[in-house]
């Protein structure tokens, strides 16, 4: 099957907008197509000090304490675009960014 959905986990952002930022929550591929468990995560990364965790929920309205990493992103001066097959029936997926301090994290997708 082709990939015909991406999303936004993170749009453009630089450094100084906080040490620790969530994106919104995005629909995983469970959510539209049920039983269907392969998603791919895209990112850009400019110079970016920080770690960088894809979390998903299993919770149709997930609470802060329904969210677990399932990609661990750590990088000191990284410049980098690279992907990363994630396997699970999750609902939702987020980035969560902490320990920003320098670069600019282009963006992180989401696509299945």
């Amino acid at each position: 099957m082709s990939q015909a959905t991406t999303l936004i986990l993170l749009s453009q952002t630089p450094f100084g907008q906080g040490p620790n930022i969530t994106g919104t929550k995005q629909p995983a591929a469970s959510y539209y197509l049920g039983g269907a468990d392969l998603q791919t995560v895209t990112w850009s990364f400019t110079s970016v000090t920080a770690t960088v965790n894809i979390q998903a929920s299993l919770a149709e309205n997930p609470t802060s304490n329904d969210w677990f990493n399932v990609l661990e992103i750590t990088g000191s001066e990284l410049t980098q675009i690279s992907y990363q097959n994630i396997n699970g029936n999750f609902v939702w997926l987020r980035a969560a960014v902490s320990g920003f301090t320098a670069g600019v994290i282009q963006f992180i997708k989401v696509s299945y």
